[in-house]
């Protein structure tokens, strides 16, 4: 089946690539630049950056961007470790890790790690993205450094206003086939949550202020993250100058527009769980319980129903419909992820009624929303003065 409407998650991750296992030339063919309205960046300024190469079951390829969180372990999105679709974890064997190097066309075979475990948290919910973080567990330590990750301590660095620097190896634009093959990076500032709410709603229903955060860079809109900055570090300054990681790259708005805010998953919430990974990986402490979630669609109350109504409604009809009074909409329950609602409203001496139907679904490895309308519209006077009612000329508009 087709969908017209916006896919609600996209995810950051770059899909198509061919999964070699990185040594230099390979690595450096699949690269892509990054981070829209950013400019270059060196190892010295984010020396814990991870490239990822990924591998699907199918044979597919994708590429995501990590932290060094520890010698033996890169921090990363939960869509780069496991398929939304079918709720597998991407096999461990299919990886390939670059560190110390920022120019993905100088990487040596010294640069390259192997992965032995791919973990994802527990807390992770495939159908919305909430709590996108999971680990990959590296074969043999790195000598990159380790960032310090945000803990409840640093809930001051979550507030709107914080700027925020974000890097990655992602596309400068949603439609770019190749591009400069160096680490890119970024700076934006961290928004209210009304904002990120309000903002992100046409694309990404799912906001959610205790666990995600989203940033924007007004009144230029110039910088966002892209396909291939998934997973990569949000870094905040704390008060002594030291670099935290406050966000983790989970998804952007279509096209990756940077009108469009980019919505990172807060570290302060995943935290401890990757504290607990690190002490069992590091120092042999007791692994923590290892939960694979699965993908499932959300289920659709009448609110959400009833304001995606008006968002398809507001693009297709435009004015006739943003202008209008009257405005009326009744909805019944058909399942659990689909609605039906009744409709009407006025608007330039026209009344306009019928139905439509509002429904998830999961498309393309994401959830994603879709509609199915048949909109009737009569002229006011004819229909209701004229006294020839069958003479009057019935507009209709489906999709």
């Amino acid at each position: 089946m087709r969908f017209h409407r916006l896919v609600i998650l996209v995810g950051l991750c770059w899909v198509g690539l061919t999964a070699g296992l990185i040594p230099s030339s390979a690595l450096a063919s699949s690269a892509q630049s990054s981070v829209i309205g950013g400019g270059s960046a060196s190892i010295n300024d984010f020396p814990w950056i991870a490239y990822i190469q990924g591998e699907e079951a199918g044979g597919g390829g994708f590429a995501c961007t990590g932290t060094v969180v520890a010698p033996r372990i890169v921090l990363t999105a939960g869509h780069c470790v496991e398929d939304l679709e079918t709720s597998a974890i991407y096999p461990a064997a299919g990886y390939a890790i670059a560190t110390g190097v920022a120019d993905l066309a100088q990487v040596k075979h010294a640069n390259v790690t192997r992965v032995s475990q791919a973990l994802i948290y527990p807390g992770f919910k495939p159908s919305n993205l909430r709590g996108d973080a999971g680990l990959l567990v590296l074969s043999t330590p790195v000598t990159a450094p380790a960032l310090p990750l945000a803990s409840a301590a640093d809930a001051g660095l979550l507030q709107a206003g914080t700027p925020i620097s974000i890097a990655g190896w992602g596309l400068t634009s949603s439609g770019a086939k190749e591009a400069p093959s160096e680490l890119q990076s970024g700076s934006t500032i961290i928004q209210r949550s009304e904002y990120c709410k309000r903002q992100s709603a046409r694309y990404y229903p799912f906001y959610s202020t205790a666990t995600q955060l989203c940033a924007a860079d007004p009144p230029s809109y110039s910088v966002s993250p892209c396909h291939g900055d998934s997973g990569g570090p949000a870094i905040a300054i704390r008060a002594d100058g030291s670099p935290v990681e406050v966000g983790i790259t989970s998804l952007g708005g279509p096209g990756c527009k940077p009108s469009f805010p980019g919505v990172f998953t807060r570290v302060d919430q995943v935290s401890t769980w990757v504290a607990s990974w690190v002490a069992a990986i590091e120092s042999g402490g007791p692994p923590p319980a290892i939960t694979i979630p699965k993908a499932h669609l959300p289920p659709l109350s009448f609110a959400r129903a009833k304001y995606l109504a008006g968002l398809s409604f507001e693009e297709d009809f435009r004015y006739h419909f943003r202008k209008a009074t009257e405005k009326r909409i009744g909805c019944t329950r058909l399942a659990r992820e689909r609605v039906k609602c009744g409709v009407s409203w006025s608007q330039g001496g026209n009344d306009y009624y019928g139905t439509i139907t509002i429904y998830f679904a999961i498309y393309h490895n994401t959830v994603a929303w879709n509609d199915r309308y048949k909109i009737h519209w009569v002229n006011d006077r004819c229909w209701f003065d004229s006294g020839h009612k069958q003479t009057c000329v019935i507009h209709t508009k489906t999709r």
